[in-house]
């Protein structure tokens, strides 16, 4: 089976913003009037939960610790 998820890759700050976004128009749209656009409703609920749950990045390794300059 073909796994259809996309993944975004955000940095903290427009993560952030989009949150922002995705609150504000659930909020403005508590429930879907038209039946035909439900799907929006439902995909602005998808991202938002999934731009607040908090992933442990296990693809990228963790950055390499870098030496501090000896002084003479």
């Amino acid at each position: 089976m073909h796994d259809e998820r996309v993944k975004l890759l955000l940095p903290p700050l427009e993560a952030e913003v989009v949150s922002e976004a995705l609150e504000l128009y659930l909020r403005a749209r508590p429930a879907p009037s038209d039946h035909r656009f439900e799907y929006r409703y439902r995909a602005a609920a998808g991202v938002l939960a999934a731009l607040q749950q908090t992933f442990p990045d296990e693809e990228d390794p963790p950055p390499a610790r870098r030496r501090q300059a000896v002084e003479d």
